[in-house]
């Protein structure tokens, strides 16, 4: 069964600089943007998601996860649309946002949200 989440991504509208693609056992949204690649990815059958984001001018590279199953007692169908929910909102603020990498300690992807530049990733609790 294919996880709600990887359905979204594939019915997304996109803008030019982004594209998603099935690869293997997994749906894969690409963003290249202002010298900015971010990856996407997200199992089509494991609750659980991707997200490396690389800024090509330095080379500097960030990435996280996150994953739903066996933390509490929380049913499948409910995690499920928990994930479905949190990529969605992550996918769109990440189309919709003026991106920039910060390399300051560690490096980290960082998105303008109502005029504010705030950390995308690695995941803050703000970012999903």
């Amino acid at each position: 069964m294919q996880t709600v989440a990887s359905q979204r991504l594939l019915s997304m509208s996109l803008p030019a600089d982004a594209l998603v693609a099935e690869r293997g056992d997994a749906v894969q949204l690409h963003l290249r943007r202002n010298g900015l690649k971010v990856v996407v990815t997200v199992p089509k059958s494991v609750r659980e998601w991707f997200v490396e984001a690389t800024d090509a001018t330095t080379g500097a590279r960030t990435e996280d996860w996150c994953d739903y199953d066996g933390y509490d007692s929380t049913a499948p169908e409910r995690l499920e649309q928990d994930m479905a929910e949190e990529v969605t909102l992550f996918v769109q603020r990440l189309l919709g946002s003026d991106l920039r990498f910060e390399v300051k300690g560690h490096a980290k992807l960082l998105w303008k949200l109502s005029g504010t530049w705030q950390q995308a990733v690695p995941l803050a609790a703000s970012a999903v």
